[in-house]
């Protein structure tokens, strides 16, 4: 009889190969597969690295570890945050708000965020989704230009100061 590592091993073995098989018949029967735009990736690391300064230093005021940051797979929207589509972001979890970073076609950035059901709300439904702040990304001679919906000029300092904020209040 296997042990329980060898079971484990053996289940994890057994999964890969069924991916790669999947994944060869989805290459061969699919292009659908949309090339994520070089400005939306160097934004995204723009917002990433920022935002990752933003929440170091936000701890370091806090004595403590406040906020956490990660990237997230393309599969995490499809499958849980019910954001079919989407390829590439990060989230911000607080203890009681979650943002979420996300790509939005052509050149968009779109960052959503959401509230923590409160145990006295416990029968309520979960607080829904909102939309906190949506960027076009343009390449520039001198770099990235970020634009808000009335195409002013964002500083994406002050925008990571806002969602900060937003998700710790």
């Amino acid at each position: 009889m296997p042990s329980f590592e060898e079971e484990i091993k053996r289940m994890a073995e057994e999964r890969e190969e069924r991916r790669l098989r999947e994944r060869e018949e989805e290459k061969s029967t699919e292009e659908t597969q949309i090339e994520i735009p070089e400005e939306i990736k160097e934004a995204f690391y723009k917002l990433f690295n920022l935002a990752n300064t933003g929440i170091e230093a936000y701890n370091e005021g806090a004595g403590r570890d406040v906020l956490s940051i990660y990237k997230l797979p393309r599969e995490l929207f499809t499958f849980f945050l019910d954001l079919p589509g989407k390829q590439i972001g990060f989230c911000i979890i607080a203890p009681e708000r979650f943002v979420v970073f996300t790509d939005e076609r052509p050149d968009k950035v779109t960052v959503f965020g959401q509230r923590a059901k409160r145990l006295e709300n416990a029968g309520q439904a979960q607080p829904k989704i909102r939309q906190l702040i949506k960027m076009t990304c343009l390449k520039s001679e001198n770099g990235l230009i970020f634009k808000d919906n009335t195409d002013a000029v964002l500083d994406p300092e002050e925008v990571t100061k806002i969602i900060i904020k937003w998700v710790t209040e």
